[in-house]
């Protein structure tokens, strides 16, 4: 005997009286293998009679009247060997939400004594005022063992029959096909008897072979051709065992009706499309039946609808469009002979137009920029020249009664440096209109007055160097010429020289 001590001490049970010197109880519980119904206690002594009860783990965890699984029958004082404990019966006060052990376990035998002397176990029916375990050195006599559970073979047992497939409603004329699972639940091979049975009458019989454990599908055929329209019941059956079911014969199964289609004209591609569509069983009898929905002629979900006789639902479909080109598609929702059509336009995402308006836009603001940056550079740096040449040209052809005018016109564009040289009036024209080193030299009165026959010569020398320049020889030329008849003109515009008489 091995003693659990301290597992379960006095503190957890009801005061108990020591048993008497050289008389004390006894119990020796052995690791064994059991069916998980009874377990069998090598040896127990109880000194002044009792019980031999047995606790499972959950004493260890304080479950003192909650523990006790099994108790033996009313025991003689004395030594008794080999006692059987049947476990989860009789158990007075006691009750169980199972009938066996359903894996291994560790279990612990505990000696009672009877101490109202009525040869009942009352401990649990009574909270443990009754019938208390015997005690040693202030706890309780115990010995554990772990108990291995190992089920009974199972021989001779039927066939069982499981998972009857077939039709609810079948067509007059059309094959009623029946399948049904049959496994042997034996712990050894066998062969049964199988058979189907329609209307109550036996149509197909078989011997089936079946290795321990093993299962097959059983299948049979019935020719519905030669039966009258009606209910009958049929069914798979073995020795013992069986599962029927429910047969309708009818002369015509109508298809059901598709109407009512529902769907957007329009989304946007990458939106889901919700269609629904109502679906009817005409038949006066419940039926199921596949309905589908397609997608530019596709097959995109199979759904089974299943109906009482002549009523209707409405079935809907959920169907996303990411990755669906932009365009116009037809969909459908189709029974087995009938059903609608609509169109959709699947439309382009509106991000995708407004990147191709932003692209255009910038390639239009990068345009008008490098215009304006044109026209900046036209008002200066190398623009500016050329600008001024071609104003001094103009400005001859329009202005020749005025060049003094022009003159300081010119004067501004240039700057003013052309004001500081000690230039006559038309030195200074030529100044600006050449921007050559022309206008640096003697400027006398003899040069002036020589304006009449060289006016042209030097105009067109300054044309020459504004050729230079900016290639707008020809502009600049013509002005000058057209200059050269009043010349004198242009030199009294400018500031009173002394020599403008010679001139005259």
């Amino acid at each position: 005997m091995s003693s659990v001590a301290g597992m379960v001490g006095a503190q957890e049970l009801r005061p108990q009286v020591d048993a008497p010197a050289g008389n004390d109880a006894t119990v020796a519980f052995s690791d064994q293998t059991t069916n998980g119904t009874a377990v069998t206690v090598d040896s127990v002594n109880t000194s002044d009679g009792g019980f031999v009860v047995i606790h499972d783990d959950s004493l260890l965890d304080g479950e003192v009247t909650g523990s006790v699984i099994g108790v033996s029958e009313y025991l003689e004082p004395g030594e008794h060997e080999n006692v059987t404990v049947t476990l989860f019966d009789d158990v007075p006060g006691a009750t169980f939400d199972r009938t066996e052990l359903t894996g291994n376990e560790t279990l612990i035998a505990m000696p009672h004594r009877d101490t109202n002397a009525n040869g009942t176990y009352d401990f649990v029916a009574t909270d443990g005022s009754e019938d208390g375990p015997y005690v040693a050195n202030g706890s309780a006599v115990t010995d554990a063992a772990n108990v291995t559970v190992e089920a009974s073979e199972t021989t001779g047992e039927s066939f069982v029959v499981d998972d009857l497939t077939a039709p609810e409603v079948v067509e007059r004329g059309d094959a009623l096909d029946v399948t049904a699972t049959v496994e042997n639940p034996n712990d050894e091979a066998d062969t049964q008897t199988v058979e189907y049975r329609f209307d109550g009458n036996v149509s197909a019989r078989e011997e089936v072979s079946l290795d321990a454990g093993e299962s097959t599908d059983f299948t049979t055929t019935v020719n519905t051709s030669e039966i009258d329209s009606d209910a009958y019941i049929h069914g798979v059956y073995t020795r013992e065992d069986g599962q029927p079911a429910r047969v309708l014969i009818v002369d015509e199964i109508v298809s059901f009706g598709v109407t009512d289609l529902t769907a957007p004209e329009s989304v946007t591609a990458g939106e889901n499309v919700t269609v629904n569509a109502t679906v009817s069983n005409p038949n006066e009898f419940a039926h199921e039946q596949p309905v589908q929905f397609r997608f530019d002629g596709d097959l995109v979900e199979t759904r089974t609808v299943d109906l009482d006789g002549e009523n209707s639902t409405t079935v809907q479909f959920e169907i996303p469009t990411d990755g669906t080109p932009a365009g116009t598609y037809i969909h459908s929702v189709f029974s087995n002979d009938f059903g609608q059509d609509a169109i959709i336009t699947i439309e382009a995402p509106d991000d995708e137009s407004g990147d191709t308006d932003d692209g255009d836009a910038d390639d239009g603001d990068a345009d008008d920029g490098e215009d304006a940056d044109e026209g900046e550079d036209a008002d200066d740096g190398e623009g500016a020249d050329d600008g001024e040449d071609a104003d001094d040209g103009e400005g001859d052809d329009s202005d020749a009664g005025d060049d003094s005018g022009e003159d300081e016109s010119d004067d501004d564009a240039d700057g003013g440096e052309d004001a500081d040289d000690g230039d006559s009036g038309e030195d200074e024209s030529d100044d600006d209109a050449d921007g050559d080193d022309d206008a640096d030299d003697d400027d006398s009165g003899e040069d002036e007055s020589d304006d009449g026959e060289d006016g042209g010569a030097d105009d067109g020398e300054g044309a020459d160097d504004g050729d230079a320049e900016d290639g707008g020889s020809g502009e600049d030329g013509e002005a000058d010429n057209d200059d050269a008849d009043d010349d004198s003109g242009d030199d009294e515009s400018d500031e009173a020289q002394p020599e403008t008489p010679e001139d005259g």
